[in-house]
């Protein structure tokens, strides 16, 4: 999801561990050669690859961002997709701010 820089957590880094890879029933965990891409680099965020098993990602909270003057419609707006949809609640304050007239899609 997509938020100002500001909104994201203060310490700045979420960290995957104890990662698990099969490969036809076998492990095959220090076979992977992990890549540290970034789909969006929003918030000079970065993938760190620490060693087979530990992935973290890292951000940077004070950095500008692109979405820094969205308003709070527009970035639910922008955010309401993927596994967003399920949640009930969400899905109620989605049709809400279409009844606002707020662009489906930003």
């Amino acid at each position: 999801k997509t938020f100002p820089c500001q909104y994201y957590p203060p310490d700045e880094k979420v960290t995957f561990t104890d990662i698990y890879v099969e490969c036809d029933g076998k492990d095959c965990t220090d076979d992977v050669k992990w890549e540290p891409m970034v789909k969006d680099a929003n918030c000079n965020m970065q993938a760190n690859i620490e060693d087979s098993k530990t992935i973290s990602i890292t951000w940077d909270t004070s950095a500008a961002s692109k979405y820094d003057n969205f308003s709070e419609n527009e970035l639910f707006q922008l955010n309401f997709h993927g596994w967003a949809t399920k949640v009930p609640a969400l899905r109620y304050q989605f049709s809400q701010t279409e009844k606002e007239g707020l662009p489906q899609e930003l």
